[in-house]
């Protein structure tokens, strides 16, 4: 990272979920818990070497509450603080429009191109008012961010993040035109055939929002390349050069670019054998007894496939009995946008299927899978340490964390079965055994196929897996945003000199 560059700036990062949110205790207390996701991971170290400004929506009274008792730059954290927070502060109805119903699951579904074309989306009455609503609140983060623009007593550097504030880049474009900006879009981007699912208009106002960004950050060449068929198709008159990465559009110049985001392997390393993990293990000895872990780890999303991992693990065990009460599929799920219907349903449905399975091949004293509901990240690390089999297999998403993490921590020669529209595959497809993620067969047969690897061949795929993301860690993903950025700020600065020569000439 260029801190010689950074001396003088001031960071600002946007996204909807922030890396904090506070509740009160059984006696009253206020407490910080931090934020799940992504985002949050990827995105805190960077803040809290910066000690920059991070402005997300406020999600319940408490954090509404901090946010008017600190005059919006609640301290990170409240004693000793790294970074500052900025709360958007919504009305209930207008967030759960926005985030409910367009956000998610309508953008989120789009880009992973999940809907069922002949029934679904359908663009009624009530999806135009969440588009209201999510231009609402657009505005309200363009408003907030325009305020840390205008206030900050250096050159401020946005950095915005996702699909939630699509809109918002070209609010605070309006207002500050001069403001160097980047977005980083965290989950694949679909072709234009299924960005089309969404009414013309819309279309239209994210694609021009999108491009007054400066910097625009894909994960891997395949989304940004889906992207760039999207504008030429949907904006012809936008000058797409797909070689430098760039678009050009009215008069403003967005330069594309993929930063296949990482995990900050030393500090995981380092947790990996903090007490609180070692402490855990005890309690993975006792889940597993003499069994071999076949492990996973996934927000409860329909994006991960987790049913059909588990339909393929009742499969294996159909196809392999010999395997049976010799080992156990253990699974750390956390329910998802639980507010959405068809997220509840799915959750119900995993539960369904795990009763199922363990029904139909427990004994008395083998469970086949074990199912934990609840966030304890020392526990995933005991198990991501433990792993026989990892198995990660989405439809398709963004890039997927657990991947590399386990890669990182794995201390048991473990083997990595991974989907080919993981967006992580083309980084570590090398070291793992990938499988179609509608292939259930082929993923029964990769479960005994890693289960009978020999140690030598595991230790091989692991060594593969672990030089990609020494080649990529999370420090390199922040500091090639922030390279293209220091770039592009320098040729701002030549255009402007060559555009009036004779201020110029004053200032030499």
């Amino acid at each position: 990272m260029n801190s010689e560059f950074l001396q003088d700036k001031e960071i600002i990062v946007s996204s909807n979920r922030g890396p904090v949110l506070f509740k009160r205790d059984n006696k009253g207390k206020l407490e910080l818990i931090r934020g799940a996701g992504g985002i949050v991971g990827s995105m805190i170290p960077f803040l809290q070497q910066t000690h920059g400004k991070w402005v997300s929506s406020a999600i319940g009274e408490c954090d509404s509450y901090v946010n008017q008792k600190y005059h919006y730059n609640v301290p990170i954290p409240l004693e000793e603080p790294e970074y500052y927070l900025r709360f958007v502060e919504t009305e209930e109805d207008v967030f759960n429009d926005f985030n409910g119903k367009f956000a998610n699951p309508l953008l989120w579904f789009i880009h992973h191109s999940m809907w069922n074309p002949p029934y679904s989306p359908c663009a009624d009455d009530e999806l135009h008012q969440a588009w209201d609503s999510y231009q609402f609140v657009n505005r309200k983060f363009a408003e907030a961010i325009g305020n840390e623009v205008a206030n900050s007593d250096k050159t401020p550097i946005v950095m915005l993040q996702d699909y939630h504030i699509y809109l918002t880049p070209r609010l605070i474009r309006e207002q500050h035109p001069d403001v160097l900006m980047s977005q980083f879009v965290h989950i694949p981007f679909p072709p234009p055939e299924i960005f089309q699912q969404l009414p013309n208009h819309m279309q239209t106002e994210i694609l021009e929002s999108i491009l007054t960004n400066d910097v625009l950050g894909f994960h891997i060449p395949r989304y940004m390349n889906n992207f760039f068929q999207t504008i030429k198709h949907i904006l012809p008159t936008a000058l797409v050069d797909e070689k430098l990465g760039d678009i050009l559009y009215n008069g403003h110049t967005c330069h594309v670019r993929t930063y296949p985001i990482s995990v900050d392997v030393k500090t995981l390393q380092k947790q990996a054998q903090d007490s609180k993990v070692i402490a855990k293990e005890k309690e993975v000895d006792e889940i597993l007894g003499d069994c071999k872990l076949i492990y996973r780890t996934d927000r409860a999303d329909l994006s991960k496939n987790i049913i059909r991992g588990f339909q393929a693990y009742d499969m294996f065990l159909d196809r392999y009995p010999e395997w049976r009460e010799k080992v156990k599929f253990v699974a750390t799920l956390m329910p998802s946008r639980q507010d959405i219907k068809i997220y509840r349903e799915y959750t119900d449905n995993i539960r369904d299927m795990v009763r199922e399975i363990n029904q139909k091949h427990g004994t008395d004293d083998w469970e086949p899978i074990k199912y934990i509901c609840r966030g304890d990240y020392d526990l995933v690390v005991a198990l991501l340490k433990r792993y026989d089999v990892l198995m990660v297999n989405p439809i398709l998403d963004g890039m997927n964390i657990v991947a590399k993490e386990g890669s990182v921590v794995n201390e048991n020669n473990g083997a990595l079965i991974l989907s080919t529209g993981a967006g992580c595959y083309e980084e570590l497809k090398n070291g793992a055994i990938c499988i179609n993620p509608y292939d259930l067969r082929q993923t029964a047969e990769s479960i005994d196929m890693a289960l009978l690897m020999d140690d030598e061949s595991k230790a091989l795929l692991l060594r593969e897996a672990r030089a990609a993301l020494e080649r990529n860690d999370l420090n390199k993903w922040t500091s090639d945003q922030l390279n293209d950025i220091e770039m592009i700020m320098h040729e701002k600065q030549e255009v402007k000199l060559n555009e009036t020569p004779d201020e110029a000439i004053r200032m030499n």
